[in-house]
């Protein structure tokens, strides 16, 4: 699994071909939306351009630690392991398990449980008034993370 820290992180990875468009338009989109400064032209991650990507990067709020700012890390999974990590809130399960539930165990609901597009899943659970870790599933991975059952839990 990758692990992103901050915007800045992310955005050497974009510029590596290391990260999808999609996934840092939407971190962008997060930190915009935290430091209350998102441009006019911006109202959904989709909306956040190159120049808009650019002048982020040179911003002070680029530095900042997503576990610190945010409450949480930006994670990539890679590999079907990967996904149990990906954990939830289920204190019913708990008793019964001793540990919280991950996307594969079981479909339930989540602050973030979304389609970024075609290709991307975002799973995100806020654990604390600081927010949490924000998970991006591939499409390869969206079968064992049971994507479709977790989407109509929380879209109905």
């Amino acid at each position: 699994m990758v692990e992103i820290n901050s915007f800045k992180q992310a955005y050497q990875r974009y510029l590596g071909k290391n990260l999808p468009l999609p996934i840092l338009q939407d971190i962008a989109f997060m930190l915009m939306s935290a430091c209350q400064d998102i441009p006019p032209n911006v109202s959904t991650y989709t909306d956040i351009n190159p120049d808009n990507l650019i002048w982020l990067s040179g911003q002070l709020s680029a530095e900042f630690s997503f576990d610190e700012y945010l409450g949480g890390h930006a994670y990539i999974s890679e590999l079907e392991a990967d996904l149990l990590a990906i954990k939830g809130y289920d204190s019913d399960w708990f008793n019964q398990h001793g540990e919280w539930p991950n996307v594969t165990d079981k479909a339930m609901r989540w602050d973030v449980c979304q389609l970024l597009n075609d290709d991307w899943a975002v799973f995100a659970y806020c654990w604390n008034n600081a927010g949490g870790n924000v998970f991006y599933v591939p499409q390869s991975l969206w079968r064992q993370a049971k994507v479709s059952e977790h989407l109509q839990i929380n879209l109905g």
